[in-house]
């Protein structure tokens, strides 16, 4: 549990200090903004300076107890909870809370800046952030501790956002060019709802994402790059960048609430094998029994480009054609390593495993937009003749300590001491998204209802039985001298003792996961995302308040977007005050028949006050 001075169960006395603090700073802080506008002065004769500054302060709580079908059954035992997984490396982010407990407690800020006279400009931004609740705290099974870890990722910092100077030119002929340089985000695609689109080729501060009172401006990670704008006529532009820095995305880091790996994030892991008996991961650590992880590869900074072609027709709805090609190497990191140089636990530590960024990643992507009456409409293909797609972790752990049942050598045969493995594979991946956004007035005695709908298909070529995707939280599938037989017992994939789970246990485990199917990566995947929101700009004075509504619906097959079966909605009420200050509450549910989700038991509530100046 971290700090719960503000858990729904009670306060903790050695936290009112630490309230009366916070609480202070911020009732000064809003004295003070109360009497200030966002900023616009002259400077020089034509040049103005403006300033916009967002702050927010907000809290989030977990809403469901933790799993015990995901937690490790000795870890989870020895801090009063009940477990019963074999796998130590992807519940640390629910070993650490119980419900009701405080999840995230934020002070952040967004301040922008920008100086121009119209025809060429600087833009500089920062944001900021302090989370209480992690900065003081501890979870129920560990500490949490950030030292090592990226500066977004961090529970406190400040980070230069935006850094770019831009220009204006007309060339001889009247073409309109406008060039960019410096640190900045890319505006390209049209999904509204997913990943993996022609957004790709921008890095995702997830992390920031999921804490309370996030802002999209922060989503997307600026990268230092120039990119340019030219109109070759009224209806035809080209569109260019050539990014010279590498900027990989951040996740959230190991022990954190929404987190569902303790490996994966930057210079977290390392990755233990605790299954025998009633080993623990403390005790695992103490006995060697692990894989220490080595040195991130990070991508070259080189070698990243693109350029699109985008056509409008004005006699078809102003429909825009949208024609794409790019270069990039991929924001979020994939694993290589080595088998370990002898048989038995004692050797464990002796592999390794350590992050790359595959580079050099293709995109070929179109993209269409248009209105049709008083609806948007939007959508993109894209094709990636080489997209990284990581193995099934447990398949490669079982590589790395010489097992010879894993897929990745034949039946029977050990990998050879200290063999190089990838844990990825380059595949063909498309993915075409389709969606629809508008207004209609006068609903349940709202001013308008605002929706928005985006349906997704992605495919995978070449999958041929490779196992994809899959959290290590179910055990390992099915082994390659066989498949599981439940009445004998052979080919078990997790066997006696693990975890410390009665036979009967671990029968169950084994009927249901033990298989090389169910849970990976498919070739045909779908599901669809909604978004509704109800306006009253007159129920209370100067006061705009708007209830919404998200719903997530994967249909069918496991992908990168999808599995098959999750669903997710979220509720809100969302109060703004003179376009001003706002507060919201909002409550986010995970649900469905997705038997290897690994959030279900993540719902959460939060609330947030938020005001721009």
């Amino acid at each position: 549990m971290v700090n719960k001075f503000t858990d729904l169960n009670g306060i903790k006395k050695h936290s009112r200090y630490a309230q009366y603090l916070i609480a202070s700073v911020l009732a000064v802080s809003i004295a003070q903004i109360n009497a200030v506008q966002a900023a616009s002065v002259d400077v020089f004769d034509d040049w103005k300076f403006k300033t916009n500054t967002t702050l927010s302060m907000g809290t989030s709580w977990s809403m469901e107890k933790p799993s015990a079908s995901l937690l490790f059954a000795p870890d989870a035992k020895k801090i009063g909870k009940e477990g019963n997984s074999v796998d130590t490396n992807g519940d640390n982010g629910r070993q650490n809370f119980n419900r009701h407990d405080v999840i995230s407690q934020i002070i952040r800020g967004l301040t922008e800046a920008s100086l121009s006279d119209g025809k060429q400009g600087a833009v500089l931004s920062a944001k900021y952030w302090y989370d209480h609740a992690y900065e003081t705290g501890r979870g129920d099974f560990e500490a949490f501790d950030d030292r090592q870890w990226p500066d977004l990722a961090k529970f406190k910092g400040i980070e230069l956002w935006d850094a770019y100077l831009w220009r204006k030119f007309t060339l001889p002929n009247d073409q309109p060019l406008e060039i960019k340089l410096g640190k900045q985000s890319l505006n390209w695609g049209k999904s509204r709802f997913f990943q993996h689109g022609i957004n790709s080729v921008n890095a995702i501060d997830v992390a920031a994402m999921n804490r309370p009172g996030g802002d999209a401006k922060e989503r997307v990670i600026p990268a230092e790059m120039l990119a340019f704008n030219l109109g070759l006529n009224k209806n035809l532009q080209v569109e260019g960048f050539y990014q010279y820095k590498f900027r990989p995305s951040v996740l959230d880091g190991c022990g954190t609430f929404l987190q569902i790996s303790d490996f994966t994030p930057e210079s977290c892991g390392p990755i233990t094998i605790a299954v025998v008996g009633d080993r623990t991961t403390e005790t695992a650590m103490q006995s060697g029994s692990y894989i220490p992880r080595g040195e991130t590869q990070s991508a070259k900074d080189g070698g990243q480009y693109g350029i699109a072609l985008k056509q409008t027709f004005p006699d078809m709805n102003n429909l825009e054609l949208g024609v794409y090609y790019a270069n990039y190497h991929s924001r979020f990191s994939a694993f290589e390593g080595k088998a370990a140089t002898g048989l038995g636990a004692k050797y464990f530590n002796t592999a390794s495993y350590y992050a790359v960024y595959p580079e050099d990643v293709r995109m070929f992507a179109l993209s269409l937009s248009a209105k049709v009456g008083t609806t948007a409409w939007f959508a993109e293909l894209n094709h990636k003749p080489n997209q990284p797609l990581g193995f099934n972790g447990t398949d490669l752990v079982q590589f790395q300590i010489l097992a010879p049942n894993s897929p990745f050598t034949e039946a029977g045969v050990r990998p050879e001491f200290g063999a190089h493995v990838d844990g990825y594979a380059r595949l063909p991946v498309s993915q075409l998204s389709v969606g629809a956004a508008d207004a209609v007035t006068d609903v349940l005695g709202a001013k308008n209802l605002t929706w928005m709908a985006e349906l997704a298909v992605n495919h995978i070529g070449d999958i041929d039985g490779q196992r994809f995707g899959r959290s290590s939280a179910f055990g390992r599938s099915e082994l390659s001298t066989g498949a599981y037989d439940p009445v004998t017992g052979a080919n078990a994939c997790i066997s006696a003792g693990s975890g410390n789970l009665s036979a009967e246990e671990l029968k169950d485990l084994n009927r249901q996961f033990c298989n090389a199917k169910d849970g990976f990566f498919s070739e045909w995947s779908a599901g669809y995302r909604l978004r509704a929101a109800l306006n009253y700009p007159d129920l209370l004075a100067e006061t705009n308040v708007s209830p919404s509504l998200t719903f997530r619906h994967d249909v069918t097959g496991y992908g990168p977007n999808f599995q098959e079966g999750q669903m997710a909605v979220g509720v809100g009420v969302t109060a703004t005050y003179q376009k001003k200050y706002s507060a919201e509450i909002a409550y986010q549910n995970y649900f469905g028949s997705n038997e290897f989700s690994t959030i279900d038991d993540r719902d959460y509530a939060s609330m947030v006050f938020k005001m721009n100046f």
